[in-house]
């Protein structure tokens, strides 16, 4: 005899993961994300650290201008 279909066992859901909270720890002040002038890190986004001339890549170490 087949059940009535809502009587039918569903299969398990996957369990979920926890999703991490951002924390700025370890972030520098004046960081910035910006798109990368390098094929290096193939023009993507990543986060740039403020230095005297511009920002600085924490990818690559590329030097993007101050105007940006």
């Amino acid at each position: 005899m087949k059940l009535p279909r809502i009587f039918r066992r569903r299969p398990a859901l996957a369990p979920i993961t926890p999703v991490t909270a951002f924390s700025p720890t370890g972030v520098t002040a004046g960081t910035r994300w910006l798109r990368c002038d390098t094929t290096t890190c193939a023009h993507l986004t990543f986060p740039h650290t403020p230095e005297a001339g511009g920002f600085r890549c924490t990818e690559c170490g590329h030097l993007k201008g101050a105007d940006q």
